[in-house]
């Protein structure tokens, strides 16, 4: 399997809502230069697009939870850089989706595609405010509402931690902390072509995935 299905497009991109919650501890300052250049490229790519893009940026570490923008026009979207971007301190995960989703389901346009975003490159050990069940049960409340999850992951079992979440099996993708500017890369064309691809049409969002055979194993 490698993840291609039979997709049915639109000519024209619908308006779409993006929740993307960014990583910001200590462990993504070895990526730190490729994640800004990476967040820049894939904002830029929506002010070329025809149709409205609406976002929310969520960046978090144990010593902050801070939504940058809510709900914002993506002309309204700054670049990151050196001082905006500043990884530090622990993985407070549950705390920063939790937070996020309470909000951001309520707030999202009602006719917009709304994709949500977690790259995160370890796993949850700093929440105080959410538990994972609590987590599990906000993403399962949004997909009801139309909401499609992706979970990119680096350096730890992406296929385990997207499951405890409830991200769909399809729409969880591991990534080389190395080549993190080429995982938005590719984000940004797998977000285009969900954009434009019929309502009707389920399938995975992510295009470019290995085989069964390159999956890591559970066991």
């Amino acid at each position: 399997m490698n993840g291609k299905h039979n997709e049915q497009v639109e000519e024209n991109p619908q308006a779409l809502y993006v929740t993307l919650i960014l990583d910001e501890s200590g462990s993504m300052q070895s990526c730190k230069g490729a994640a800004i250049a990476g967040f820049n490229q894939y904002v830029a790519t929506w002010r070329l697009e025809p149709a409205e893009t609406r976002f929310t940026l969520t960046l978090f570490n144990s010593g902050k939870t801070e939504v940058r923008y809510r709900n914002a026009s993506v002309l309204a979207v700054h670049e990151l850089d050196v001082e905006t971007y500043r990884p530090r301190d622990t993985t407070p995960l549950y705390d920063a989706i939790g937070g996020t989703l309470t909000t951001a389901k309520q707030e999202a346009p009602a006719t917009a595609r709304k994709l949500c975003v977690i790259l995160t490159d370890g796993m949850e050990n700093a929440s105080q405010e959410y538990t994972r069940k609590q987590v599990f049960d906000l993403i399962k409340k949004c997909e009801k509402q139309g909401w499609t999850f992706l979970y990119l992951g680096a350096d730890h079992d992406v296929w385990e931690a997207g499951e405890s979440l409830g991200v769909v099996q399809e729409n969880r993708i591991a990534f080389d902390k190395g080549a993190v500017g080429e995982t938005f890369n590719k984000l940004s064309l797998n977000t285009a072509r969900y954009r434009r691809r019929k309502a009707s049409d389920k399938g995975p969002v992510w295009e470019d995935r290995p085989s069964d055979e390159e999956k890591p194993s559970l066991n």
